[in-house]
């Protein structure tokens, strides 16, 4: 995996915002191979017509088995993305979670809806909205242009990781009051990642066309992967480069270092400051 750093000025957006963008981040030949196993597992998905107004039919979210395609595995450690999650994050990560979306358009009324305002991993279930840690981060990766708003992008909440309560929707609205609902537009080949704590909605698709696109989801090792990823196909775990095996649960003891991403962060002088646990006072 090669260093893409993360200098100040992308440090401070992504503290600010809660996500980054970052432009083409795959080549076409990456996105062209990604595409073709995509579509091969989404096949019976595509070959049904779409449905108007039924947005489960007409939405795809594949989450278990992509690894077990060459092009989506490769993604695990891509140099582009990962590396700026390291140093957001620690070098104590792995894979936490995948998924593969795919929307159909939605129909031509355009009415708005949401598939809920979120925060990721949960912990908001047990410890509330205050006072929350940034324990994971997301990236997504465009398959297809958003050259326009409502094209199915997923929606973010900017500077709702700071939010210590529920998001405030008023009733019979979509969207949250006082908050900037961002709905960018990108390139395929183009991606983006955002923190746990940052509150964002799959949105419908009214372009006339499919949007596709691959989320990958990062956290620290002490956090359980989704159930699919334990229990995915890696019984070749030899054959995987030392920071692409940890990342997929490589090292099952929590006690033993991330040892792949400890010397990769050291080799490229982005290894973070350490914790002690006393100080002389």
């Amino acid at each position: 995996m090669k260093l893409t750093r993360l200098d100040a000025d992308r440090r401070r957006a992504f503290d600010e915002d809660g996500f980054l963008v970052i432009r083409n981040a795959l080549d076409k030949s990456t996105v062209d191979a990604l595409i073709e196993a995509g579509d091969r597992m989404a096949g019976s998905f595509l070959d049904k017509p779409p449905v108007a107004h039924k947005t489960n039919y007409n939405h795809l979210d594949l989450r278990p088995g992509l690894l077990r395609e060459k092009a989506f595995l490769s993604l695990v450690s891509e140099s582009s993305t990962v590396p700026l999650i390291v140093q957001l994050l620690s070098p104590n990560i792995h894979l936490h979670s995948t998924a593969m979306i795919y929307k159909r358009y939605a129909g031509d009324d355009g009415t708005p809806f949401r598939i809920g305002w979120h925060r990721d991993i949960r912990i908001p279930r047990d410890l509330g909205h205050a006072g929350l840690p940034r324990v994971g981060i997301k990236v997504c990766y465009c398959l297809t242009d958003f050259p326009e708003r409502d094209s199915g992008m997923t929606l973010l909440a900017r500077g709702s990781h700071k939010n210590t309560e529920p998001l405030p929707l008023r009733k019979g609205e979509v969207d949250p009051d006082g908050v900037d609902v961002v709905d960018m537009q990108l390139n395929a080949g183009d991606a983006f990642i955002f923190e746990n704590r940052l509150f964002h909605s799959a949105a419908p698709n009214f372009s006339r066309r499919t949007s596709k696109v691959v989320m990958y989801g990062y956290a620290y090792r002490w956090m359980t992967p989704e159930i699919y990823l334990i229990n995915d196909d890696d019984r070749h775990p030899q054959r995987l480069d030392p920071i692409t095996r940890q990342l997929l649960g490589g090292y099952r003891d929590l006690d033993t270092p991330p040892w792949a991403l400890q010397d990769w962060s050291a080799r490229n002088g982005v290894t973070p400051p350490n914790v002690p646990w006393t100080v002389e006072v």
